[in-house]
């Protein structure tokens, strides 16, 4: 067996959980298997460091925040390392950069051009195991930049592709479920799901893969699998898969709590719609749920849904320059989205969901849909009911 363990932040909290995977990496090791480790910063390391950068300075610069950041996986890997040398297993530790990890320029979300993984599979020859830290490498400068939050999934099923080994996801959760079990407890735990469903869930707020691991495990063919930590019972997670014949609608909900709707009033035409697009690339926000609206021959009206810190940022940005926009920013919204690959053979699903908020008396607003997906935004007050809601008339909670 080839394959690459990625162990989150929860996993190896405490010096006792990392000997606790070490045992385990110990065991599959001593087995004749070959393994590679990604590990995370223990537990809140990563919440703590941002919070130490913010006592000295309160808008510290991205490089210094990376270069900080970065220490946290440091310093799992290394105590990773050690645990395993103390079990007779020969073992190497790896910063983002010693792995090979070459990322483009941008700093706390960078995105990966390349691997140099020539060291990795000498060490791997060699009979040792990389412990590798997730969530870094470096750039053209030299200098360390993180891959955003989830970082080492993206880290670890790169990995697996790169090798072309299997990928398995370890965490403090048994699967994928089909909502957030915090938000509804008798949410129900997936077997399978697509990586499309799975790459939606993602990108709509389903926080147990990051979205961009996930695009990879699909590009390269990564077998890719999450799970309990340390379960070594294979069938109690979640594997996800190009694709499956499943009769379901929807396979899960995601929710973005915190989502900021702009809208802005501008001159009517392409030029300027343009104008407002290309600031809001130059400032790096991602944007969805985009509408236009012609309000008259002169005016029209374009609306956009980001996160409340990506609202602030193009108002500052925009605060002081001479412009013909007016912006309205309504940040009090919560994003619901319905996802299921089942979607494109099922009618109907839109307006049982809006028949189901309506009988409950929960306004939904800016609504948008993919091919397998459909979002609403609805009040933040709301959200929880909301998904309750939807997750019982879609069967997707006991």
């Amino acid at each position: 067996m080839n394959v690459v363990h990625k162990y989150g932040g929860t996993s190896v909290a405490t010096i006792e959980k990392i000997n606790a995977v070490a045992d385990r990496i110990a065991e599959i090791k001593k087995a004749g298997n070959n393994i590679a480790v990604v590990a995370s910063a223990m537990g809140k390391t990563t919440d703590r460091l941002i919070e130490m950068a913010k006592t000295v300075n309160e808008n510290p610069s991205e490089r210094e925040l990376d270069s900080l950041m970065s220490t946290g996986e440091q310093t799992t890997v290394t105590l990773l390392a050690m645990a395993l040398e103390a079990r007779g297993v020969p073992a190497v530790s790896l910063t983002g950069f010693q792995c090979g990890f070459i990322t483009d320029e941008y700093h706390s979300h960078a995105t990966i051009l390349d691997i140099d993984s020539r060291r990795l599979e000498k060490i791997i020859a060699e009979g040792k195991v990389p412990v590798i830290a997730g969530f870094q490498g470096i750039n053209s400068s030299g200098d360390i930049t993180t891959l955003g939050r989830g970082g080492s999934d993206t880290t670890a099923v790169a990995i697996a592709a790169k090798l072309g080994w299997d990928c398995e996801i370890y965490t403090d959760v048994d699967g994928v479920c089909t909502i957030d079990p915090r938000r509804c407890p008798g949410a129900k735990k997936l077997d399978r799901i697509t990586c499309d469903e799975m790459m939606e869930l993602s990108a709509l707020g389903a926080g147990v893969l990051e979205t961009r691991s996930v695009e990879l495990a699909k590009k390269y063919g990564v077998k890719l699998y999450l799970g309990r930590s340390l379960e070594k019972d294979m069938t109690k997670g979640t594997y996800v898969v190009n694709k499956y014949f499943e009769d379901v609608a929807v396979t899960g909900i995601g929710v973005i709590e915190n989502c900021a709707m702009v809208t802005v009033k501008c001159p009517s035409g392409p030029e300027a719609v343009t104008k407002i697009f290309e600031e809001i690339a130059s400032l790096n926000i991602n944007v969805d749920m985009i509408s236009q609206q012609q309000v008259s021959r002169e005016l029209s009206m374009v609306s956009f849904s980001c996160t409340p810190d990506g609202a602030k940022k193009l108002s500052v940005a925009l605060e002081g320059k001479k412009t013909a926009y007016d912006f309205e920013i309504e940040d009090s919204l919560a994003k619901i989205s319905l996802v299921g690959a089942g979607m494109v053979t099922h009618s109907g699903v839109a307006a049982k969901a809006f028949a189901a908020l309506y009988r409950e008396g929960i306004d939904h607003y800016q609504i948008t849909t993919s091919e397998i997906s459909i979002s609403m935004t609805v009040d933040r007050e709301n959200l929880d009911r909301a998904c309750r809601v939807l997750a019982q008339e879609f069967d997707l909670c006991e």
